[in-house]
């Protein structure tokens, strides 16, 4: 594990647009309690127990057609979840995992199946962006060995704390030896765009794709600032909420700190407002799709949602 640079991933597309696409990669779907998704005054582990409303929960990843080569945003969920009982060696996630979710995936889901149905090798994958370290985030990295895998030094460090499962960040499935982890640090920008944040990082270094720390779902959570001529500015905010149109009403998950993520929140809230036409997209909002074609004026219809 280094700290880097802006990353260098090599050319494929030299005389194209910064960027060509923005994909939605549906990697299986799920349930989740209502209080998850909205909150809850309610203590955690009673409406795990004993919550009974569900709501639908897509499972997603995000496909970026950049210039220097393909880039995702967070790799999806391993299906082994379900299939292997040792995927999770803690007794007591094991037990408690079925009462948060409900998953429905299958061996298709997996990210390097995934990536295929859309006509991209896995092995292609030059870089991926992992907005936290959850588990239904890192489920694709053993599929992308040859991939930088990339994460905010603040969200690696978790893993140096007495238990990081029991923030279901699985050791196990993270620091595993083909992975190329590269830790990133936020530097000061004098760009009052960005006004608030503590820090940014030019990924690439050509202002086309912009990492902000966001934190409040985990502690080192991280968002994306895409940005291509033509197209509205995208923000990729993986779990920062699980519904988009939240973000304006305050009203946070059932997990993670409310107090950062309502901070988070106004950060970004902040930049909606110096940055016009800024569409935010969460990982887990069934909108995602339709947002993310609509702000690059991409046709979208149901099919292409459930690719």
């Amino acid at each position: 594990m280094t700290d880097v640079e802006p990353a260098a991933v090599r050319a494929e597309n030299p005389d194209g647009p910064l960027i060509a696409s923005i994909r939605v990669l549906t990697c299986g779907s799920a349930e989740q309690h209502i209080e998850h998704r909205y909150g809850s005054k309610l203590p955690r582990l009673w409406w795990v127990l004993f919550g009974r409303r569900w709501v639908p929960l897509p499972l997603q990843a995000f496909l970026i057609d950049h210039r220097d080569g393909w880039v995702l945003f967070d790799t999806g969920i391993d299906p082994a979840i379900l299939s292997d009982p040792g995927y999770i060696r803690q007794a007591v996630g094991r037990i408690l995992l079925p009462w948060i979710f409900r998953f429905h995936l299958t061996d298709a889901d997996r990210i390097d199946h995934v990536l295929a149905a859309q006509g991209v090798d896995a092995e292609d994958i030059r870089l991926a962006i992992i907005s936290h370290l959850h588990f239904d985030h890192v489920g694709g990295i053993a599929q992308i060995p040859q991939a930088d895998l990339m994460v905010s030094a603040r969200e690696w460090s978790i893993l140096s704390e007495p238990h990081p499962e029991r923030e279901w960040i699985l050791r196990e499935h993270i620091e595993i030896p083909s992975a190329k982890w590269q830790q990133i640090a936020f530097a000061p920008s004098e760009d009052p765009l960005f006004e608030g944040f503590d820090g940014v990082y030019d990924v690439v270094g050509d202002g086309s794709m912009i990492l902000l720390p966001t934190p409040g779902h985990t502690k080192g959570s991280l968002s994306m600032l895409i940005r291509r001529e033509g197209w509205d500015p995208v923000l990729l905010v993986g779990d920062l909420t699980y519904d988009a149109a939240l973000i304006e009403k305050d009203v946070v998950p059932g997990v993670g700190d409310r107090k950062t993520l309502l901070a988070s929140y106004a950060k970004v809230r902040a930049l909606k407002e110096r940055l016009p036409g800024l569409t935010i997209v969460a990982s887990h909002d069934a909108a995602a799709a339709k947002e993310v074609a609509r702000a690059t004026g991409t046709a979208w219809d149901v099919e292409m949602e459930r690719t």
